[in-house]
């Protein structure tokens, strides 16, 4: 939560201050940063907090040695970046997509936003909020071997995964010089383009778990990646 609400906050003053306007692509949400902001603390308080408390007290995740070896930490972040592409993209296209339960779940309260300010990344309802980001963080540690006791390595994990959520809802995009460079810094910019989830936010139905930090696995088989997905609307 401070790596979240840190990031968020420095995305909000980038907002006020006008300092990096020239990567913001998109015009900033119309509900303000404290508008937002209660439903996002009721969701990490009341939802994730609780999981996580409960995934220790089952011996599933944050126990065991305080020692990682290198080969340990590569192997974990390898797992928790793949293993979270792969229960996102079923959570998310084949759970909270679906038209009869994207109401039911209240998927759609996290579309009212347009992924233009970085605290509306955790506005969604607490069923959506569970299977989209508990779900696919939680789910995946359990199964490298919970990640053992090591306070820095699941503190770079959350960290993470936190900048990367807030960044794509940021409305910035870091990418747009080095995407029009060419050449090796043009593929350095598509890895930190927001443009997929911008592309989410606007269609609804490409990248699900394709994004900012995401293997983008599932996305490239199953043709939703949304620069995949352009091509075939062209064909």
């Amino acid at each position: 939560m401070a790596a979240y609400h840190g990031f968020g906050l420095w995305f909000e003053w980038l907002d006020r201050s006008g300092s990096a306007a020239r990567f913001k692509v998109r015009p900033a949400e119309h509900r303000s940063y404290f508008e937002l902001l209660p439903r996002v603390l009721a969701n990490q308080t009341f939802v994730l907090l609780p999981a996580m408390a409960g995934m220790e007290a089952l011996g599933l995740a944050y126990v065991g040695p305080a020692h990682l070896s290198a080969a340990a930490v590569i192997f974990g972040f390898a797992g928790l970046t793949v293993g979270h592409d792969v229960v996102q993209y079923v959570a998310h296209r084949l759970i909270l997509h679906e038209p009869a339960t994207l109401r039911l779940f209240g998927h759609h309260i996290h579309h009212t936003t347009r992924a233009s300010r970085a605290i509306s990344a955790c506005y969604m309802s607490a069923p959506d909020f569970f299977f989209e980001i508990v779900c696919p963080y939680l789910i995946p540690l359990a199964l490298i071997g919970g990640g053992g006791s090591n306070v820095l390595f699941h503190s770079v994990v959350v960290a993470a995964g936190a900048f990367g959520g807030l960044y794509e809802h940021s409305g910035y995009d870091f990418s747009v010089d080095l995407r029009k460079a060419g050449g090796w810094r043009e593929q350095i910019g598509k890895l930190l383009s927001s443009e997929a989830h911008r592309a989410h936010h606007s269609y609804g139905n490409v990248s699900f778990s394709d994004g900012f930090g995401s293997s983008n696995i599932c996305d490239t088989i199953f043709g939703t990646r949304w620069d995949l997905a352009a091509k075939a609307r062209e064909r």
